[in-house]
């Protein structure tokens, strides 16, 4: 289990006091992948290199399986990090170091044998996916090799947990995929936790098991992936997601729409077995709304069907109010995005 409580980082600058991280507490579930997403300067960086103490954090504690880190002195916070691997965005190899060097390098002044150390290296470029490439060099190496490389360098301590600053972000879409997919590997079958720092939506939809969203050095909202991308609760969250949903293109439509004063353009977001039922037909039916999708679409996370559809519902009043409140009662999620009587 890893907790942070009350977290604060503040800078100095030009005589200015300035906060990264406000006070911040969460617990992270172990054997689970959690990313931080958030825009440059939400404090995302700032907060992954405090749990591992790169950066002292101006309050509060950072507890990692019971033992507080910053009670620990020098010697055994070394130690204490041998069992945190870190992956960052732009890889961090040593050019001069064949890629075999590199994996090996965490392990030196670990008492291990040669032997043990060739052996552990061979397993590990066994588990990336890089046996023949054991004797190059960085230079020799693709992007997605060179972050390959740097993940088995990041186990080569066998870690319990994984910090990934960006991991993804220098690489082509392609890559990414590849990538991914083996971290989830890693977590799925080494049980290795795993907190990623991300600004693209879509890695959090691929991998993630829960999720925190930073603004301005704040968590302005955390849950499970499923919870938040079905029912997003704060504006930050909802721009995030519109990348997923194509909401940004959606909007404009919407705009150029001109509603009568009977209608309402509603948005429904729906999860699981709620996808596969005719409730469009059915409110038309026995509320006698004129339902008319404009557009939806359908996302698999988590191995769940999430939902979400953009319609335009005319009729009485007292129809359309009566209908939505239906699809609230079988738990289709609705917002009014858009109301006749408030735009004619």
């Amino acid at each position: 289990m890893i907790e942070l409580k009350n977290i604060g980082k503040t800078y100095e600058n030009k005589g200015q006091n300035i906060e990264a991280l406000k006070e911040m507490s969460f617990k992270f579930k172990k054997g689970e992948i959690t990313g931080i997403i958030g825009y440059s300067g939400a404090g995302k960086s700032t907060l992954l290199r405090c749990i591992n103490l790169l950066e002292i954090p101006s309050s509060g504690e950072v507890i990692i399986d019971g033992i507080n880190l910053n009670t620990l002195d020098a010697k055994k916070l070394r130690e204490t990090r041998k069992k945190i691997g870190m992956i960052f965005q732009h890889f961090n190899l040593m050019k001069s170091r064949s890629v075999s060097k590199n994996i090996a390098y965490p392990l030196k002044g670990s008492g291990f044998s040669k032997k043990d150390i060739d052996e552990r290296v061979d397993e590990l470029l066994d588990l990336v996916g890089l046996k023949d490439k054991k004797n190059s060099y960085p230079s020799q190496l693709s992007g997605g090799q060179k972050q390959r490389v740097a993940i088995a360098r990041a186990l080569a301590n066998r870690p319990n947990l994984i910090l990934c600053d960006e991991a993804t972000s220098a690489l082509d879409p392609e890559t990414t995929e590849s990538i991914l997919k083996l971290l989830k590997k890693i977590n799925n079958d080494l049980g290795v936790t795993i907190i990623l720092i991300t600004h693209q939506m879509e890695v959090i939809k691929e991998i993630c098991d829960s999720v925190i969203v930073m603004e301005d050095g704040c968590v302005k909202e955390e849950g499970e992936v499923v919870e938040i991308f079905s029912r997003p609760k704060t504006p930050i969250t909802k721009r995030f997601l519109s990348s997923i949903f194509n909401n940004d293109k959606s909007q404009s439509y919407l705009e150029n729409i001109d509603l009568k004063k009977n209608q309402k353009i509603v948005q429904l977001s729906y999860v699981g077995n709620n996808t596969e039922e005719a409730y469009i037909s059915r409110i038309s039916r026995d509320y006698e709304v004129d339902a008319s999708i404009l557009f939806g679409n359908i996302q698999i996370i988590k191995e769940t069907p999430i939902g979400n559809m953009v319609v335009k519902l005319g009729g009485a009043e007292s129809s359309i109010l009566g209908s939505i409140d239906y699809l609230n009662d079988n738990k289709i999620y609705t917002e009014v995005l858009k109301d006749g009587r408030k735009t004619v």
